[in-house]
């Protein structure tokens, strides 16, 4: 069976690179013909020019060149229907990532502002309808199949969505042969815009399976080592600016380090450099297969964003994450975050004891003692129970997916 799949493919994104090239590689060893569709609509690539670096945008078009079965290029949900017909894809995989976004009018007002008031106005691929919503079926005359595998909303603030828009994507999700979604959050608009018609599956996000179904791709340890000339024994650190922790916190966090024979360095994100000055890095443009080997081959990782701490679990790395996701506050209230995708993972998993929430009230930076102590006593063995078993539910949706898509 070909397949068509639709994901944030183009976006310079470490995380959304491998999570795709994770279903490409099970799909070919399912004897099915992956095939990437490669819609990326005009307003979102100019988005990307203006904060990326040319440097990144061009070794992700080689990575993507390198390693996906491609389509020519859609910038239409229309363009997308005739590449279907023109490929002869049977079905459509959608996912995983942020593919089930809606940002409701009410989300995008801030309120007060430099401006006084401003409205957001997010990229078509975040607004519904789009090809994500499955949207090119209608261009289509013979509509295919389609499953949405862990879709996430993005924090999206589903409760704002009213009127003739729910009852659009409630039509748009029920058409759907399966859907599952990456977190709670993303269950709750689902159950919320299908009047509790479909409560989806949380399910795994695909980089928990990399190892199974790609591990033929990642780089070995002693070329990553030398590539990047750093010592064997490394913990990995990544901010996004100083709203984590200080310089301080990291000058006390090295000497604690350095103390139990381990250096620091700094892993770069995919479109720019992480805060710090730290002892070693790994450059400001690494490829994504780089990225997770530098994580499998670590002996920790402290920092930010979701799939550096997917991806320790996934090769029993001890992390602890500054968690920068979620809705600090609702109805007034202020939250821990839980509408964070890695809430939802850590909690799942029992390991919320290594994670702290940035955007929470009076935040306070847990100590660099406290989180050394953290990575040094780390519970590996809860860790590699949560990694198998969440392994185990990938499979099986993997199955349910290819089960519904071929009936």
């Amino acid at each position: 069976m070909k397949i068509g799949l639709l994901a944030y493919h183009a976006a310079c994104n470490f995380g959304a690179f491998l999570q795709l090239l994770s279903t490409v590689e099970y799909i070919k060893k399912q004897g099915d013909e992956p095939m990437v569709i490669n819609w990326i609509p005009k307003d979102f690539s100019k988005d990307y020019e203006k904060r990326s670096l040319l440097k990144v945008r061009d070794l992700y078009v080689r990575m993507r060149k390198q390693y996906y079965p491609m389509t020519e290029l859609c910038e239409t949900d229309k363009q997308v229907a005739k590449v279907i017909e023109k490929e002869r894809i049977e079905a459509v995989i959608i996912g995983s990532d942020a593919v089930i976004q809606h940002h409701p009018l009410r989300e995008r007002i801030h309120f007060p502002c430099k401006r006084i008031i401003y409205i957001g106005h997010p990229t078509s691929d975040r607004m519904y309808p789009n090809s994500f919503w499955g949207a090119f079926n209608r261009y289509l005359d013979h509509p295919v199949p389609i499953a949405v595998i862990s879709g996430s909303s993005q924090d999206s603030m589903y409760y704002f969505i009213k009127g003739r828009t729910k009852s659009r994507m409630k039509q748009s999700i029920l058409e759907f042969r399966y859907v599952s979604v990456r977190d709670d959050w993303a269950q709750k608009m689902v159950a919320y815009l299908t009047d509790g018609e479909m409560i989806p599956e949380v399910t795994p996000d695909p980089v928990f399976a990399f190892n199974h179904n790609a591990s033929h791709l990642v780089p070995f340890k002693e070329d990553i080592i030398k590539k990047f000339n750093i010592p064997e024994n490394y913990i990995l650190l990544s901010f996004k600016g100083e709203k984590s922790v200080n310089q301080a916190w990291i000058n006390e966090f090295q000497e604690l380090a350095n103390k139990n024979g381990l250096v620091c360095v700094k892993l770069p994100y995919a479109d720019a450099s992480a805060f710090g000055d730290i002892q070693y890095t790994a450059g400001d443009t690494i490829s994504p297969l780089e990225w997770y080997a530098l994580i499998k081959y670590s002996k920790g990782y402290v920092g930010n964003n979701m799939h550096p701490i997917v991806t320790s679990i996934a090769n029993g790395v001890p992390f602890y994450c500054f968690d920068n996701y979620g809705i600090p506050k609702i109805d007034g209230q202020w939250t821990n975050g839980e509408s964070s995708k890695i809430y939802h993972i850590l909690s799942t998993a029992d390991l919320l004891k290594y994670r702290v929430f940035i955007s929470g009230q009076d935040y306070s930076p847990t100590s660099a003692p406290a989180v050394m102590d953290a990575i040094l006593s780390f519970d590996a063995v809860k860790e590699k129970a949560f990694a198998a078993r969440y392994y185990q539910s990938y499979l099986n949706m993997m199955i349910q997916v290819l089960n519904q898509l071929k009936k």
